[in-house]
């Protein structure tokens, strides 16, 4: 979930580069920053808690160095617990991405040899545990040994001020090398450096590279053997990862839906038609995901239940009780924005080895999913940067619409509907809009809680609208389905309760209606969010009808609203607390 972003050059650079590049890499933690750079003597670190900002290195100019930024695990938010960490000797400097899960083992092995520790974190035992071994082996044998040690999703980039080179090593955790003239770059993600390259490789699993100067050495980290990799061409452009005319990402990106969405029809048709006949195969059809993309698959569940094909949402963290189930007539469906997300990458490999088919819905291109998955159906909605997901969650839904529309034979309407889903949108995105949205979000942070009630499938949208809500404001916010409140919810009903009630003008508009009434009959504040005003609501955010994509719309005012809602709290709304965009671990 950390950011990784190092730098092996011909010449000197300014240290504030690496600075300049973890600022591109805060989306993947924030609680602490620090850079290290090779020097004549030993390694300099600069390393401080809390965000980047617009902090400048005190560092000198050097031809290697790395930098970090961290979302906490082992040891707490400290300037002693930020990364880099280096050797007892500081000849070497180390930052990393995972979960050393045997590292108490380790550095209980390490103290008896005399090494120092100056950190609580499984990191630093890592850097001593090479420098152990540079007893009697070189900088990249060391650094191979002690990563065959570790157990965990880990990826680790060490620099060694002797010969001023930075070792990498990916098994789980996200690496990419660019290419660029005299230099090599590497990060978690290929953000930090699309203004000077787009030539990039991706460490496959079990992947190390030895970068020095401008030249780079690939290996297999269980082997040693060298190989040669295959630099390919990224389309992201700098201007993808920028905030443009916008303040903030979150923002950026809601609006991006009305050309990400339609953009979903362009996918290669035979790809769609591939995935359907595999459906048709099953026995067992699974989709499965985390956070957002669970209730992307849970609403994808209500389009396939409507097209006549049976399957079945998990979250991929409780999904172990079930894996018992799976075998080779098994359809897993994984739905992951970063495609790096831990708990769904287990599955799917479990997945796999129990014979299983596995399709990978995914966003971001050269991710683990998408190299070990079946087959893959990228969404192309391009980099989301904004912590909380806005883009991914609505493209993936489109997708997976048009898939089940298919199931049907009609992918042709099921496209047209996303195509017309789309203008609808940027005309939706108005002044008025946003101005009710507003209005409602300055009543909304005065409130301790608030419920979000929907039927159908409706439900699994209200879901990811209160989700909105917690993640962006960090007011408590649950979503119920309006079937379920008499069974118990009802009694958190008081006078002036915040409900937020979805309603599309479908088959379900009279019993939500219903339950509206009954809620506003204890007291309850009806906030209604639909295409059609009723009596029963109080306040009411006007979306507009799209048949079965009508409470899509809804979740784009649950985006705004979440927004408006951490803007109005002076918050940032890019970087939640206690958040990182990816969850690479467990």
């Amino acid at each position: 979930m950390c950011g990784i972003y190092g730098i092996a050059d011909k010449n000197k650079f300014g240290a504030q580069d690496i600075v300049n590049g973890l600022k591109q890499l805060e989306y993947r933690g924030y609680d602490s920053w620090g850079i290290a750079v090779t020097t004549d003597s030993l390694v300099k670190i600069d390393k401080h808690t809390g965000k980047i900002g617009e902090a400048r290195s005190i560092l000198p100019d050097s031809t290697t160095a790395i930098g970090h930024t961290r979302w906490a695990t082992h040891g707490g938010v400290t300037d002693e617990n930020a990364h880099p960490h280096t050797d007892c000797k500081k000849d070497l400097a180390i930052v990393h991405n995972g979960i050393v899960e045997n590292y108490e083992d380790l550095r209980q092995t390490l103290l008896k040899k005399n090494h120092a520790f100056t950190s609580q974190t499984d990191t630093e035992v890592v850097v001593h545990l090479i420098e152990e071994y540079m007893k009697s082996e070189s900088f990249e044998l060391a650094c191979q040994k002690a990563f065959n040690e570790l157990i965990g999703s880990n990826a680790i980039v060490v620099m060694d001020n002797g010969s001023k080179s930075i070792f990498a090593a990916r098994l789980g955790s996200p690496l990419v090398i660019g290419k660029g003239t005299d230099k090599y770059f590497i990060a978690s993600d290929i953000t930090p450096f699309l203004d000077q390259t787009r030539t990039i490789y991706f460490l496959d699993e079990g992947e190390a590279v030895l970068i020095k100067n401008d030249k780079c050495i690939f290996y297999k980290t269980k082997t040693g053997k060298i190989f040669t990799p295959l630099f390919a061409q990224t389309t992201i452009t700098k201007d993808a990862v920028s905030k443009g005319e916008f303040p903030h990402f979150f923002i950026k990106e809601i609006y991006e839906q009305v050309t990400t969405i339609p953009k979903t029809t362009k996918i290669d048709r035979k790809d769609l038609e591939s995935v359907v006949s595999e459906i048709k195969k099953a026995k067992k059809i699974i989709l499965l995901g985390c956070g957002t993309a669970y209730y992307c698959a849970v609403g994808s569940k209500y389009y396939f239940a409507k097209y006549g094909v049976d399957v079945s949402a998990y979250q991929a963290s409780e999904f172990t009780p079930f894996l018992e189930t799976i075998d080779e007539n098994s359809l897993v469906i994984a739905i992951s924005q970063s495609g790096e997300t831990a708990e769904t990458l287990e599955t799917v490999k479990y997945s796999l080895e129990k014979g299983a088919t596995v399709i990978g819905v995914v966003n971001a291109r050269g991710s683990s999913l998408e190299r070990i998955a079946t087959m893959v159906i990228p969404v192309g909605s391009g980099p989301e940067i904004a912590v909380v997901s806005t883009k991914a969650f609505s493209a993936q839904l489109a997708v997976l619409y048009q898939i089940a529309r298919a199931c049907n034979g009609e992918l042709e309407n099921g496209r047209k509907d996303i195509e017309e889903y789309g203008k609808k949108l940027g005309a939706w995105l108005n002044e008025r809009t946003l101005d009710s949205i507003k209005e409602l979000a300055q009543k909304l942070i005065k409130t301790p809680h608030v419920f979000v009630i929907g039927r159908g499938v409706e439900y699994p949208f209200c879901l990811e609208f209160a989700l909105k809500i917690k993640e962006a404001s960090y007011i408590h916010a649950e979503g119920f389905a309006a079937g379920e409140l008499k069974h118990g919810v009802i009694a958190l009903i008081e006078k002036g309760t915040p409900c937020i009630v979805l309603c599309s003008h479908d088959e379900e508009y009279p019993p939500i209606l219903s339950t509206a009434a009954e809620l506003k009959s204890r007291g309850a504040w009806i906030i209604g969010v639909g295409p059609k005003k009723a009596k029963e609501f109080d306040t009411y955010i006007q979306t507009f009808g799209a048949g079965s994509l009508t409470g899509l719309t809804a979740v784009v005012a649950g985006q705004l609203l979440g927004y408006y809602m951490a803007l109005f709290q002076d918050l940032d709304p890019d970087k939640p607390r206690n958040l990182a965009k990816s969850v690479t671990v467990k």
